[in-house]
Order: structure tokens, then C-alpha cells, then sequence
């Protein structure tokens, strides 16, 4: 791992959160599965903000007046993605309905393991970007089996059904079952500093698969929660 690029990528986003502390921002994506799992590095920052679209003009100029800071591109009133030291720095409204849970880690206000799994489960169904299905086993790896496959039982209540009607529970195990669709142009042996035994797309592979099929055997069972209860907020 590329330590010291990864440092300074932790400590712009230690600067961003302390710039708004109003926006209660939360690190997502490839830095808060690296902060967890310590399995790779990541490059840029992704926050999310659970009020950036009644603050944005407020905190499009908070940052437009900080040191440092070039604003890249802004869409009113969904993102702001800017640069800082080098390191791209994004920040967006949340699209969940259902809050973040969080936890401090490295001083940063990110998602749990448990909400890490499901954030990065759903990203599979959306993008099928093999950094999620990479992110996604080194996160299971932090739990023991029904721990994560009690995290990923809350999909469906978290994201809700789709247009198309799928679950979100049926839409993983879809995508568990396929690859990426980035995976013939990414060297997971070189993929930013990307540990073993993450870097074999066979073991990759048939940890997806296990947690999808479980989780559709589950889903097919009713076995899954039909609303969010106690076992949501395990942190």
C-alpha cells in the first residue's frame, strides 16, 4: 500500500469534514472500505451529507473561499466535486432515506463494517465496477458468515424495491453471479496496492457468490427482515 499517498488522501478528508462540520459529512466509497480493511489505497474522497441540498449555495462557497480548494464541477443541488493538494474531493446528498450508521475511524466519520457491506452490495447492482466486488469481499472478511449475511437481510429495507421490481436482495445475488464489468482492464495485481488474497479474481469470485446465493436463499425463505429493527444497529 502506498502509504504516504494514502495519508495525505486521509488527511484532506479529515480537512473536509472539519470545513463543514454542518453538512455532518460522511466518508464513503473506496477510502472507507481502506480505512476498515486495510486492504488497498484509495485516491480520491467521497462524502455524502444527509442536508447538502439545503445548505448547497452556503457550502459551495465555503469552499469556493478555502485555501487550496478548485471546484471541478457542481450540479445544484446533488454534488460539489472540487480538488484540494492534489487529491479530488466530492461531496453529495445522500440518496437514502433510512440514516448512515456511522463510526470514527482514523478520526473520520464513516459508515460501519455492516453498512460498508450493504453500501458496497447495492454499488455492485448499480455499477458492477469491480472495485465494489473487491471492496465488498474485504469488508465480509471482517465479519464472521452470519454477521454479513445478517448485515446484507436489510437491502431490501434500506434501498427499497426498484423501477424494475427487483429487490435490491435479488438484484446482489444477480450481480454475485456475473463479472464485473471492468474486470478484463483492471490488473488486480497492481490495483492500488491491493492485497492477497483480494488480488485472485477466482477467490474474489466465490465469496460473492456464496453471500448472493445465501442471501437470495434467505430472500426466497421470507427470511429476511421486513423492517428495520434492533439488528439494524448493531454497530
Amino acid at each position: 500500500m502506498d502509504e504516504p499517498l494514502f495519508s495525505k488522501v486521509i488527511e484532506q478528508a479529515l480537512a473536509l469534514q472539519a470545513r463543514l462540520p454542518e453538512l455532518r459529512l460522511i466518508v464513503i466509497g473506496g477510502t472507507a472500505a481502506a480505512v476498515h480493511c486495510d486492504h488497498r489505497f484509495s485516491l480520491d474522497v467521497d462524502c455524502v451529507s444527509p442536508s447538502l441540498a439545503e445548505r448547497f449555495e452556503d457550502a459551495a462557497q465555503n469552499l469556493e473561499s478555502w485555501d487550496g480548494w478548485t471546484t471541478l464541477r457542481r450540479n445544484p443541488p446533488n454534488f460539489i466535486l472540487g480538488q484540494r493538494c492534489g487529491i479530488e474531493l466530492g461531496v453529495r446528498q445522500s440518496r437514502r432515506d433510512v440514516p448512515i450508521q456511522t463510526a470514527c475511524v482514523q478520526g473520520l466519520s464513516v459508515p460501519t463494517v455492516r453498512e460498508m457491506i450493504r453500501i458496497k452490495a447495492f454499488l455492485m447492482t448499480e455499477r458492477r465496477a469491480t472495485r465494489d466486488y473487491v471492496d465488498f469481499v474485504a469488508l465480509a472478511s471482517k465479519l464472521d458468515q452470519d454477521s454479513t449475511l445478517n448485515a446484507l437481510g436489510y437491502l431490501n429495507c434500506t434501498y427499497g424495491v426498484g423501477a424494475g421490481g427487483q429487490t435490491p436482495a435479488t438484484r446482489f445475488a444477480e450481480a454475485c453471479e456475473i463479472q464485473p464489468l471492468d474486470l478484463p482492464a483492471v490488473p488486480l495485481g497492481s490495483y492500488r496496492g491491493l492485497r492477497s488474497p483480494y488480488t485472485h479474481w477466482s477467490f474474489d469470485a466465490e465469496i460473492c457468490r456464496r453471500f448472493g446465493r445465501l442471501l437470495i436463499k434467505r430472500e426466497l425463505n421470507h427470511q429476511l427482515p421486513g423492517a428495520l429493527d434492533a439488528g439494524f444497529f448493531e454497530s
